[in-house]
């Protein structure tokens, strides 16, 4: 990372550089053409007179003054592609090596609680570009599986790195999804989100709008004022943030961006139950702090997969999505109306256009057809059947 920002500020300086010579030959070039122009003026120190004015030629092409070659410019754009190139080979690099450092650190945790790690059997990362890489872990009590989405800094695009330079990068970040078992988890939504974040968080996940509300009980009177809970039963908190997990999440705030649980996540629908932890990564220093939280994430699990519900807060969780079911399925079928008389009006509407292309012939024609089918429609509806025991 020292390698990319050396780069971006040599690359800086090297470009103003060029720029402020630039700027300062133009200005030389300026100061010497007016030089010239007032010493033509000054010579022999009287106008010419208007009745001696010389002949012209106007066969002859004036001669126009060769342009200095802008050496400048095409400095800085092969410095600026040789920067690209070297900064994307350091910039892919460094992830890798981020990476590297990540699976080593990490593979005893996912080796100890799956039995499977990996997409080919052994412990193996996936790489989907430079900076995106993908874990999948399978075998293991509650839960399908886990998969673990790791969203580094684009170190190999120097654009991006210049802006991580003045603030406005993203983080190196890890998702971890947990598919759980359908049967080993009671109806419920629980989050844990940055205060700042509460907002956006909501807006962007439907169950949480959905059945969630804030949760300022007492339950978490020792947690990280940094934090906001939504859940859609009061008991939740209580239920899942016990003092030690409390102590995890206060001792690495800085790290922790989101806690999701819920049995009507978006993510798969295959895997409606699912848990979902955001943290970001920390420098290589302190990646045993992400072990810690890895270790948590895997922990939660079990607990979420034995917690069971008191029977009047699971018929409360249960009412809360009959009523969301039915509010659904009735905005679904008011869609369904709204696209049948969509389908309706620009039926008629191709038909007008239809008939304004006929001849007034056609269209007398095509009149008797539909009042024929008119009265077909009106004598068989009058028709009575009889039916002889």
């Amino acid at each position: 990372m020292k390698i990319n920002k050396l780069i971006i500020f040599a690359l800086i300086v090297i470009l103003f550089s060029l720029v402020s010579l630039s700027i300062s030959q133009s200005n030389d070039i300026t100061t010497q053409t007016d030089d010239d122009e007032e010493f033509i003026n000054n010579d022999g120190g009287s106008e010419a007179p208007e009745d001696k004015i010389p002949p012209t030629n106007d066969n002859k092409i004036p001669s126009i003054p060769k342009k200095p070659n802008n050496w400048i410019m095409e400095s800085c754009f092969i410095l600026l592609i040789i920067g690209y190139v070297a900064n994307y080979f350091i910039g892919s690099k460094s992830n890798r090596e981020l990476i590297q450092l990540w699976g080593a650190k990490l593979q005893p945790v996912f080796m100890s609680n799956f039995f499977k790690t990996g997409n080919k059997g052994d412990f193996t990362i996936l790489k989907v570009n430079p900076s995106s890489y993908s874990f999948i872990a399978t075998g293991r009590t509650n839960c399908f599986g886990l998969q673990a989405t790791l969203d580094l800094k684009k170190r190999h695009d120097l654009f991006s790195l210049l802006l991580d330079f003045i603030g406005y990068g993203n983080p190196d970040r890890m998702t971890l999804e947990i598919a759980m078992n359908k049967e080993t988890m009671d109806p419920l939504i629980f989050a844990l989100v940055k205060v700042k974040a509460l907002k956006n968080f909501k807006s962007d996940n439907n169950d949480i709008d959905l059945f969630c509300s804030r949760y300022t009980g007492s339950s978490i009177s020792s947690l990280s004022p940094n934090f906001g809970v939504l859940c859609d039963t009061d008991i939740l908190p209580s239920l899942l943030l016990k003092s030690e997990a409390i102590q995890v999440i206060n001792q690495n705030e800085n790290l922790i961006e989101s806690m999701h649980f819920s049995d009507h996540s978006l993510i798969n629908p295959k895997y409606p139950k699912t848990l979902k932890f955001v943290f970001k990564i920390p420098k290589s220093s302190e990646m045993d702090k992400l072990v810690l939280l890895t270790k948590m994430a895997i922990h939660y699990i079990d607990v979420v997969a034995n917690l069971e519900l008191p029977k009047n807060y699971k018929a409360k969780a249960d009412k809360l999505r009959d009523k969301a079911k039915e509010k659904i399925e009735k905005q679904a079928q008011l869609e369904r109306q709204e696209e049948i008389q969509k389908k309706k009006y620009e039926k008629k509407l191709k038909e007008k256009e239809e008939i304004g292309k006929l001849t007034p012939e056609q269209q007398r024609k095509r009149n008797e057809k539909e009042h024929q089918k008119q009265l077909k429609k009106r004598s068989s509806g009058g028709k009575t059947k009889v039916m002889l025991g």
